[in-house]
């Protein structure tokens, strides 16, 4: 029974979410909507069923059916479920954010969701729920064919469920290999011969450094590298009088660990917490500079502790955060 009324829960979720939104229509549309609901409740109902025990299996659900109710507020404004990532900066970063959206209209939905829940369980209590072959037939065709129907439409991250989503974030997405025989720092494309920096030698002398990083930012949008309009002209004004590149790269996708890799040269790990750098013992360039005599500082213009920053940025030689 605890089961069917998950699904309940979630198929309310599901249309809670969806509500006033413009859907695609196509025949894999409800397929690729909800096959993750579904995946969600049989799998509850096997675990219920291997439990056996109602003290234990009760509050499972009720944790399933509040944790889905409060998805249902995040996924109708940011349109995904809550994932590891994103719990961490579900803290001071966003709580801005959250009071914002915590008025009647946002919290009516999750109300409802939560009410379905509870309701559910009362009107079904003294019926023997079994699903039929032919209901469990269909349910399993639609999980096999539900990654290929949304393929098939632009659903836009809003098939995501909150428990499927949270278990399949929370895996390792990237398996440890063995490295091949051949140099595998080598890039494949045929590099022109380096530049001849020997003429900037000493050209920094007596001036401050001051590296720039900005989250997003086009560079052909920018005045120094050819855009029209002039959005950073303070960024302008120190490129005249700096050296500027063409090509710098980060070597990790995203912008937490990618700046521990600009600020040490290192290689983050994949699928790793951003917490763990904090006693990573690679030299960054504000120590390198700290050890030259310079005194140094970070500034941002969010909070440190957004995503794990501030274990990326502790430690690394700045006299000012």
């Amino acid at each position: 029974m605890r089961g069917v009324c998950l699904l309940g829960v979630l198929l309310v979720a599901r249309a809670a979410v969806l509500a006033g939104r413009d859907l695609p229509v196509s025949l894999w549309s409800p397929i690729a909507l909800f096959w993750q609901d579904l995946l969600a409740a049989a799998v509850f109902a096997l675990v219920d069923a291997a439990l056996g025990r109602k003290w234990l299996a009760w509050p499972l659900y009720a944790a399933a059916v509040a944790y889905v109710a409060l998805n249902v507020a995040v996924a109708r404004v940011l349109s995904t479920p809550l994932t590891p990532a994103l719990l961490r900066a579900t803290r001071g970063a966003i709580a801005d954010s959250i009071r914002y959206y915590a008025n009647a209209q946002h919290l009516a939905a999750p109300a409802l969701v939560a009410a379905t829940g509870l309701v559910l369980p009362l009107l079904l209590r003294r019926r023997a729920l079994r699903p039929g072959h032919v209901p469990a037939f269909v349910a399993l065709c639609a999980i096999a064919l539900g990654p290929f129907a949304a393929s098939r439409i632009e659903t836009a991250g809003l098939e995501r469920n909150a428990i499927v989503a949270l278990a399949a974030s929370a895996l390792p997405r990237v398996a440890a290999r063995a490295l091949p025989e051949e140099d595998w720092r080598a890039s494949p494309v045929e590099r022109p011969a380096p530049a001849d920096l020997a003429r900037l030698h000493g050209a920094a002398r007596g001036r401050s450094v001051i590296l720039v990083m900005l989250e997003s930012a086009g560079a052909g949008y920018l005045r120094p590298w050819g855009g029209r309009e002039d959005p950073a002209p303070v960024l302008t004004g120190l490129a005249r009088r700096a050296l500027t590149v063409e090509n710098a790269y980060a070597v990790y996708p995203e912008s937490i660990k990618g700046l521990f890799s600009v600020l040490c040269s290192a290689y983050p790990g994949f699928d790793t917490d951003p917490e763990i750098y904090r006693g990573a013992r690679s030299p960054s360039i504000a120590g390198v500079l700290r050890a030259s005599g310079y005194r140094t500082g970070l500034f941002h213009s969010g909070r440190f502790m957004y995503l794990g920053m501030d274990g990326i940025v502790s430690n690394r030689g700045f006299d000012t955060v």
